[in-house]
């Protein structure tokens, strides 16, 4: 626990870092030397993502919009956000959001099965593993991963793990699919403080959505338990009204198989012998009767022994 409340409190530390660091950029005069743009766009950029983090619990919108920045900042062709399927040990899964240059085919919402990953590469995007790989064609992929990425006209990729907390989330991916690409360090670097600002964002999505599961829980508890209290109040203010205890018993058992929400409900009568009867029930459509079996069916009673009166102390 210690250690996840470390984790969050450093990203929470590279936001305020990076925002700071971003608003001295903007605030200083027109930059004239070229070398420097490059990075001054990436900083702006990266502002604007973590604005939009700060701005919006819509896990979505951050997505796209940041994939917007990326992909025009660094001149790619496409780059997509990959989500695993929660259950598939990372052997599965799909693009929930991209941005692509309309000469390109879009990758949303394909299903992508890569057996190969989830048995040998997994773990080390689990690690923070960062793969920039400037020609499919040139690094021996294994014919299964070629296949994938020609699926989606891929030459050239750079993919940069998603974790929520500890956990591997998914991908973010930077395809060039007109040629191959040289990854020049600066930009492997910028789009991996890109997925770092998405991880708190991830988190914070979680977060949130935890909040409204546990106000809607707590919504129906209190609807429920307003319920019962109301259902309490209509079974004492009817047996004031009453002196018909059959009356009384029908309402209790209605009252109460409706607010539990069960099958039956009945009120059982002990005779002096300790033998009895079911006198009033309350149930749903379909089931046998208790009270009407019986007696449809005397033979019953007539094999009921009466219990030994119990021994008094």
């Amino acid at each position: 626990m210690a250690g996840k409340k470390t984790i969050k409190l450093a990203k929470s530390e590279l936001l305020n870092a990076n925002k700071q660091e971003a608003l001295k950029l903007i605030a200083q005069p027109e930059i004239t030397d070229a070398s420097a743009k490059p990075q001054f766009a990436q900083q702006k950029a990266l502002f604007s993502v973590i604005a939009k983090i700060r701005e919006s619990l819509d896990l979505e919108s951050i997505f796209k919009s940041t994939a917007i920045e990326v992909r025009q900042l660094l001149n790619a062709d496409r780059v997509g956000m990959y989500r695993f399927d929660d259950t598939s040990t990372f052997t599965c899964g799909e693009f929930v959001s991209e941005d692509v240059l309309p000469e390109f085919a879009s990758t949303l919402a394909a299903k992508i099965n890569d057996h190969c990953f989830g048995e040998n590469h997994a773990k080390y995007y689990q690690q923070g593993r960062i793969w920039a790989c400037a020609d499919i064609y040139a690094q021996d992929l294994p014919d299964c991963h070629i296949q994938i990425l020609e699926r989606f006209q891929v030459q050239a990729n750079l993919v940069v793990p998603l974790l929520n907390g500890d956990r591997l989330w998914g991908l973010l991916c930077i395809h060039q699919c007109s040629a191959p690409r040289q990854w020049l360090d600066a930009e492997i670097d910028f789009v991996r403080q890109i997925a770092m600002h998405l991880d708190v964002a991830l988190q914070q999505s979680e977060f949130v959505a935890q909040l409204r599961s546990q106000s809607e829980y707590l919504t129906r508890a209190i609807e429920q338990a307003v319920g019962r209290e109301k259902a309490v109040a209509a079974i004492i203010n009817k047996i004031r009204r009453s002196l018909n205890l059959n009356t009384i018993f029908k309402t209790t058992t209605e009252e109460v198989r409706q607010q539990l929400q069960a099958d039956r409900v009945t009120i059982y009568r002990f005779n002096p012998d300790w033998s009895g009867e079911f006198v009033v029930e309350s149930m749903t459509e379909g089931l046998r009767s208790l009270v009407d079996y019986p007696k449809e069916h005397p033979e019953l009673n007539a094999n009921i022994r009466p219990l030994a009166e119990p021994k008094t102390c």
